[in-house]
């Protein structure tokens, strides 16, 4: 009661009005609840739309930027009133419980309600140490350490929560320092997604700093970032074996806790699903998804993120159906839009593959659900990597001519290919990039031998042998490059070649290689 009646004394003077959030009562329906709803239902693209949809004036009018501020202001206040529900796991649901209540616990300490604060303090503590929640660790044990010192004189417990604040103190120094490790490694990453030499050693230079403490302290944060590291300069190698081995031990250290903390279980499996596609063990990938897709709820970044990677293992295990079923649920999803640009684009150049497939008729999409494919207007969407010169426009150049070729639109594909010959000799040129070379090179055959099937199975037969001993599981590519392999759409356009040739002279004269 005694904590009950210091809280009282508080809120008795604080001015509370429902009006301060956001409330499903039909009856109270205010002008920032139906500016929410709008945004919710995708009414609104622009600030001038919801301007002058309410007060007939642009976004610079003071009484849109009020509305708009309060409304800000409203979401903000309803965070607090978020209860979790049947989608978040116990671990998520500690953490909101003692992030909560942490923002209470130091307003009540702020305010002087030190019994009540203190009590809160206690209780946080308790459950951040069962789930591992370094941050609230260290802030409840100060100020528990503070109160045993200062008001309590106790000084047995203030060493108790003294030593408990410095333990967690330096564990969170390490993280600190690991997440900056992961920062500095991604930062380069996120506008440009080629490998180089230099992001390994980095990888390992920061794997190696944090190991020695990864074997010391069991903080899941340390361990799920220190390992991604290693698993980032693993991959930056295509050591997919390696990664392999990275990932499941530290999938069943995450199983093996008494809740599931889902952000570091998620991240593992992805990138073993990946390891297991490039390496053509697609049982094993089938059983990765499962358990990944256990873990991912719908809409999500998380979610997206599975799906792609389902959809790419369907692709190469030549369940090109089901790749179909897994992009339209994927596109069709509310939360599409709000994807980062590049990410659409990723999955825009997927679905240029998938309607290629439709064409080849290994893909059957229903009426209803077809959408009328341009390959301009596709090559219009993706200006991201479109301009890539990495390596990361393959598969747009390749898509191109496949169009063209299996639509017999051969004097198109003659110029196409002859930009992309001059494309090759100047970007493609590396290690990295040896089979999209081979590949492509095969595609200049088919001109070259006037677009006859046994010419050009004869003329390319060189680079196939050569794509064939440097197979996809030991290549040194991006995986976003090669989306169906090479082998099977080579197969495609050998098939919707014709045992006769064509010409066009003022177009592409015929060479000796």
């Amino acid at each position: 009661m005694k904590n009950l009646i210091e809280i009282a004394n508080i809120i008795r003077h604080v001015r509370i009005r429902t009006t301060d959030i956001l409330t499903s009562d039909k009856r109270k329906k205010t002008n920032a609840n139906l500016l929410f709803d709008k945004i919710l239902a995708g009414d609104f693209k622009t600030d001038n739309e919801a301007a002058d949809f309410f007060f007939s004036t642009d976004a610079s009018s003071s009484n849109y930027k009020n509305l708009k501020r309060s409304l800000r202001e409203k979401i903000i206040n309803t965070l607090f009133f978020i209860k979790p529900n049947s989608t978040h796991s116990d671990y998520e649901k500690a953490y909101l419980y003692c992030s909560k209540n942490m923002f209470a616990a130091s307003t009540l300490l702020f305010l002087q309600a030190n019994n009540a604060g203190i009590n809160l303090c206690i209780k946080i503590l308790t459950k951040a140490k069962e789930f591992e929640l370094t941050e609230f660790i260290i802030d409840t044990s100060r100020y528990l350490r503070l109160h045993n010192a200062v008001r309590v004189g106790d000084k047995e417990k203030f060493d108790a929560y003294n030593a408990t604040y410095k333990k967690y103190l330096e564990i969170r120094r390490v993280e600190i320092m690991a997440e900056e490790y992961y920062c500095q490694l991604i930062l380069p990453k996120v506008q440009n997604k080629s490998n180089d030499e230099s992001t390994y050693h980095i990888a390992m230079e920061s794997y190696k700093s944090l190991k020695p403490y990864m074997e010391i302290y069991t903080s899941p944060f340390l361990l799920f970032i220190g390992n991604y590291i290693h698993i980032i300069a693993l991959m930056t190698r295509y050591d997919y074996r390696g990664t392999i081995e990275v990932c499941e031990k530290i999938v069943k250290f995450f199983e093996e806790k008494p809740y599931t903390y889902r952000t570091p279980l998620r991240v593992f499996l992805h990138n073993q699903l990946v390891c297991h596609t490039q390496l053509k063990e697609y049982e094993k990938g089938k059983l990765v998804v499962e358990k990944s897709n256990r873990l991912v709820s719908k809409g999500t970044y998380s979610w997206f993120q599975n799906n792609e990677l389902n959809l790419i293992l369907a692709l190469h295990s030549k369940n090109y159906q089901d790749a179909f079923e897994i992009f339209e649920n994927s596109f069709s999803q509310s939360k599409f839009k709000t994807l980062p640009p590049m990410v659409k684009e990723q999955w825009l150049i997927y679905e240029s593959y998938i309607h290629f497939l439709s064409i080849l008729d290994l893909v059957t999409i229903p009426d209803n659900r077809r959408r009328r494919f341009k390959l301009g207007r596709f090559l219009n969407s993706i200006p991201t990597y479109s301009k890539d010169k990495r390596g990361l426009n393959i598969p747009i150049l390749i898509i191109q001519i496949l169009y063209m070729i299996v639509n017999k639109d051969y004097d198109k594909s003659i110029d196409r290919i002859e930009a992309i010959e001059k494309y090759c000799s100047r970007y493609l040129t590396n290690q990295p990039n040896l089979r999209s070379s081979c590949f492509i090179k095969m595609l200049l055959q088919i001109p070259i031998s006037y677009f006859h099937k046994a010419g050009v199975e004869r003329r390319a037969k060189k680079y196939l042998t050569k794509l064939m001993d440097n197979p996809l599981h030991i290549s040194n590519q991006p995986r976003e490059i090669e989306i169906i392999p090479y082998e099977d759409l080579w197969g495609f356009v050998i098939q919707s070649l014709e045992k006769k040739t064509y010409s066009s002279p003022n177009k592409f004269n015929k060479r000796k290689n």
